[in-house]
């Protein structure tokens, strides 16, 4: 499934863990500065989903500082100028894999950046094209070790079941030697002396067939009648 594969390469991808959360107030993501974590709402479309992660991820990158350190070594740019280059970044990202996500992102970049100079933006550029740059690559890789991975246990898989489908071979058994040593060839009887008409009558009669019907009468146990 590519969404699935999509989003474990973002995994992957990301410096901090991402998980799915009920967000209230119509956030889609955030990233907590003070866990290290990135959350997304749940039950948004596979679309709203990758972008937010992406956005998010961007936001984790760029952005994040070190809260224990003193506020003069915190340098971080406004809010405005975050959430343009984490959306802006995003829709890179989301273009490059045939992800069109321009609907929402024009919007909200439009939104972030009213009344802000050209030259506020073009500051940004460099910091978003490098930002996508390595998100890309990064995703590339991990989707490339993905596949691997499910190219090996394809592999793997029909070897493991043949090996177990083949028969066992029958071991040929030795040929038994014949024991004729000492003995005798059997005389042939001699038929009983003074037998009636009656008898030899009897003894003509053909003896029942041993059939099927036979073996189970023999077999069978007198004392269940259990059906299976």
């Amino acid at each position: 499934d590519r969404y699935k594969d999509f989003f474990a390469a973002l995994e992957k991808t990301s410096p901090v863990p991402i998980a799915f959360e009920n967000i209230e107030g119509g956030s889609h993501g955030y990233y907590h500065l003070e866990d290290k974590r990135i959350a997304i709402n749940e039950g948004m479309s596979e679309l709203q989903t990758l972008k937010t992660a992406i956005h998010e991820i961007a936001h984790a990158k760029l952005h994040d500082i070190d809260l224990n350190a003193p506020k003069d070594e915190q340098p971080r740019v406004d809010r405005r100028t975050r959430e343009v280059e984490a959306e802006s970044v995003a829709y890179t990202v989301c273009q490059h894999y045939g992800l069109d996500t321009s609907d929402y992102s024009f919007g909200y970049v439009a939104g972030w950046s009213s009344g802000r100079e050209l030259s506020e933006l073009k500051s940004s550029l460099e910091t978003i094209r490098s930002a996508a740059a390595e998100i890309i690559n990064s995703i590339d890789e991990n989707l490339a070790e993905l596949q691997k991975a499910q190219d090996k246990a394809g592999q793997e898989q029909p070897t493991r079941e043949e090996q177990a489908a083949a028969p066992e071979q029958p071991q040929p058994e030795a040929p038994e030697k014949a024991d004729t040593a000492g003995k005798e060839k059997p005389e042939p009887e001699a038929d009983a002396p003074g037998k009636s008409g009656a008898q030899e009558k009897a003894d003509a009669a053909p003896k029942e067939a041993f059939t099927p019907e036979t073996i189970y009468r023999v077999r069978r146990n007198p004392y269940s009648d259990s059906r299976e």
